[in-house]
């Protein structure tokens, strides 16, 4: 799938379809269904376009280590891409294992680990020939192949994991961070007490350096900078055999 920069400001628009279309493959109806989306990020107002999701509560938290939601209060859990500012994921799905009844359905999407991987490979490249070692520039990301463990982990049966693959493009490397910043995805050290995440200011001086090997190593077919994202879904139930007869629950893991 490919999308203009202009796109990119509805990045949200991206996941917000991929939660809506794995939840209309349930062949069940959800009476308690509820999206939990953290307070530090903005919401997606388009929620609401969605017929499977126009019942749906919402949980704004402040806490992401905390899910705060009472034991087999809700059949059906959403959780916007916010995963990768976790400091315990597995904790995390537990907790959300814990909050579903017998037969709840489980829906989260992150970004996987080729997000950005284009801006990730110029940095590390600078930080190399400059700081003579690594910086923590880019949050933690998570596999696809690990997606599956870590809910068989929290407990979930039935588990199963797809990527949708996006490819944007930005006219340049400072324009793409313009973009993080509109989409709170920058200074995250500023909105969350998280300890391990160290808050790193980039240079200008640094960012036209990128600029200069983005566009040589990156650039996209049609102008600018190509800028990849993956959106990683992993769904999963809690007592798979309690599902009713004729339920879809096979996503296939495939690339649109």
């Amino acid at each position: 799938m490919r999308a203009t920069y202009a796109s990119w400001k509805n990045l949200s628009t991206y996941w917000v379809d991929g939660l809506a279309e794995r939840v209309s493959l349930i062949k069940q109806p959800f009476v308690r269904p509820i999206l939990v989306h953290p307070e530090f990020l903005p919401f997606p107002e388009q929620v609401t376009n969605y017929p499977d999701l126009t019942s749906v509560q919402l949980h704004r938290t402040s806490n992401i280590e905390v899910l705060g939601l009472p034991a087999g209060a809700h059949d059906l859990i959403l959780f916007s891409p916010f995963l990768q500012w976790t400091h315990d994921v597995p904790g995390m799905l537990a907790q959300a294992h814990h909050a579903l009844p017998e037969g709840g359905f489980f829906v989260a999407c992150f970004f996987g680990q080729d997000t950005l991987c284009e801006f990730k490979s110029v940095a590390a490249a600078l930080d190399l020939e400059h700081t003579k070692g690594l910086q923590q520039r880019f949050l933690p990301t998570i596999h696809t192949k690990d997606a599956g463990m870590l809910m068989q982990r929290a407990g979930f049966e039935s588990p199963t994991a797809d990527i949708e693959h996006l490819v944007f493009s930005a006219s340049s490397v400072e324009v793409l961070v313009d973009c993080l910043r509109d989409s709170a995805l920058t200074n995250s050290k500023n909105n969350t007490p998280i300890s391990h995440i160290q808050n790193r200011a980039l240079p200008r001086t640094f960012l036209a350096e990128a600029n200069r090997i983005y566009s040589a190593q990156y650039p996209h077919k049609t102008a600018g900078i190509t800028i990849t994202v993956d959106l990683i879904f992993m769904c999963g139930w809690k007592n798979s055999s309690l599902m009713r007869v004729g339920t879809q629950t096979k996503i296939h893991p495939e690339s649109r």
